[in-house]
């Protein structure tokens, strides 16, 4: 996998766990406790993302959320730096992981970390590059580990999204409001984004061009508003890019990551709270089997 594939990767696949707690005495439960398997699945439609599989088992409060493994050395400017290497101490790396359609049965391998800016590892991959995922088309994921219940999930892949570049203006600024067209499909939801390739300029706050909608797929359009601010500094005199993404989900997808409608919403890109400890597409379980499949389009940003 190239450079590219790993930054589009980290951007898709990249989930951040926090944990909060009032202020107070934590107090250590005792209870019976079944560890299952906690499963993190997602079918990509975009050839520039692989598809993959995070295989988890939950814990309980006592353990350490994760594990010491190793150190590892980097040269630079002929000096060497030491950097310590944890790995998630939830993490199966034993498990059998089929992803069963179109008459096939795909086996995904363990790929495992090896250094600690590398977030697209410690995860089941296609490594022999044949599983090739179509729109609208039934998929059955098998995950089995020794001493876990078989964890079984199913989704239909959604349609793959084209935004119409030809009827979308090249040239867009945050003080004119601007039209996003795509392919209208027959249903789903979608969730648009704008963002900023690099960016150039100290925004105020809410004064951002970047922007996150979900949008309704069979309505073909969306109109991004007007945003009133003061003229913002540059510290760069060209101009700059701008990402327009739109993403088609399965439904499993929508339900766990995705809740309410027309900005009301939460999603794993954001950092957001999800259902998280719940089931969805799968069962024997906790997790998710979702797909996802991503139309893009580079504009320019005046100043």
């Amino acid at each position: 996998m190239n450079f590219k594939k790993h930054l589009q990767s980290i951007f898709f696949f990249l989930i951040l766990f926090s944990n909060a707690c009032e202020e107070g005495t934590w107090e250590l439960l005792e209870v019976d406790y079944e560890p299952v398997l906690n499963v993190f699945g997602i079918i990509s439609l975009d050839p520039e993302v692989d598809s993959f599989v995070r295989v988890y088992r939950t814990t309980n409060l006592s353990e350490e959320s994760e594990i010491y493994v190793g150190i590892d050395t980097i040269t630079f400017d002929n000096e060497d730096y030491f950097i310590d290497i944890y790995e998630p101490a939830a993490i199966i790396k034993d498990a059998q992981v089929s992803i069963k359609g179109t008459g096939n049965s795909f086996s995904f391998n363990f790929v495992p970390k090896q250094y600690p800016w590398e977030y697209k590892k410690n995860v089941y991959l296609d490594t022999l590059g044949t599983f090739k995922p179509q729109p609208g088309t039934t998929y059955l994921l098998e995950v089995t580990a020794p001493g876990y219940d078989t964890v079984k999930g199913e989704l239909i892949t959604p349609e793959i999204p084209a935004l119409i570049d030809s009827l979308i203006q090249d040239t867009i600024s945050t003080k004119r409001e601007y039209k996003i067209l795509w392919k209208q499909l027959n249903e789903g939801k979608g969730y648009l984004t704008g963002r900023l390739d690099d960016q150039k300029v100290d925004y105020d706050k809410g004064c951002e061009p970047d922007f996150d909608r979900v949008v309704d797929l069979q309505s073909g359009s969306y109109i991004v508003p007007v945003k009133i601010c003061e003229d913002q500094q540059s510290i760069f005199d060209e101009t700059q890019h701008f990402i327009i993404q739109l993403m088609t989900m399965d439904e499993n997808y929508y339900n766990y990551f995705i809740r309410g409608e027309e900005g009301g919403y939460s999603n794993f890109l954001l950092n957001s709270g999800t259902t998280s400890g719940q089931s969805v597409g799968i069962e024997g379980g906790l997790g998710i089997f979702g797909s996802i499949a991503t139309s893009k389009l580079d504009l320019i940003l005046e100043k």
